[in-house]
């Protein structure tokens, strides 16, 4: 399905800490994205759809500049057993990062799509196992374990958006941003019924895949 993205907003992190500090974090959708609270429902939307336009207006190596910075920052200075500590350290030096930008709609881009990245990193151990992390790391051919483990995260995000693809939820015209932010939202509460995984988790996973995908066809990368 290709699709030409457009606007997400940056509230799946404060969602999530919400969620977390709530001990919600590890119930199907959390009870926080329940459908009988349809006041939350506009604010979903609203954010998947300025997300897709971030990822549109942001060049592919802009994005993989800020997902490697927000995962070297996770790595060398965010490492806490408290989620929530860890959670407000990556916003934190992501906020910084973003505000470094020249530009206010630069600035709130960075914003939205360094959400996705650092609801991503979070969610890693709910995609990928601790079984499944050793036998990848053991398995690395070329030694090169991070890339192996991200090229699996692709492949669980692929598996993701194929499900959505194949979908009524993804029944849209490719301009159509405010349909496809309505069918990925409603596909993601469904998803998190079934499956061990948060409404943001799916979200974010199959926002990324999406909007690099999409971002990286537009400019013939």
């Amino acid at each position: 399905m290709l699709i030409s993205f457009p606007k997400l907003r940056s509230q799946v992190v404060k969602w999530w800490l919400l969620v977390t500090m709530a001990s919600l974090a590890c119930l199907p959708g959390g009870l926080v994205f329940a459908q009988d609270q349809p006041y939350l429902e506009q604010g979903r939307r609203a954010y998947i759809g300025e997300a897709f336009q971030a990822f549109n207006n942001t060049s592919i190596q802009s994005l993989h500049n800020t997902e490697s910075y927000i995962y070297a920052v996770d790595r060398n200075n965010c490492q806490s057993n408290l989620s929530s500590l860890r959670l407000e350290c990556m916003m934190n030096y992501a906020k910084e990062n973003c505000q470094s930008l020249r530009g206010a709609p630069a600035q709130k881009a960075c914003e939205k799509y360094s959400d996705i990245v650092i609801v991503n990193k979070l969610s890693e151990s709910n995609f990928i196992s601790k079984a499944e992390r050793y036998r990848i790391a053991k398995s690395a051919t070329d030694g090169d374990v991070k890339q192996a483990m991200m090229a699996r995260l692709q492949q669980k995000y692929a598996r993701i958006v194929t499900l959505f693809a194949m979908s009524d939820y993804s029944d849209c015209k490719p301009e159509d941003t405010a349909c496809l932010a309505q069918g990925l939202d409603q596909f993601c509460l469904d998803y998190t019924n079934r499956e061990s995984l948060s409404w943001q988790y799916c979200v974010s996973a199959a926002v990324w895949f999406m909007g690099t995908a999409s971002n990286s066809e537009k400019h013939g990368k």
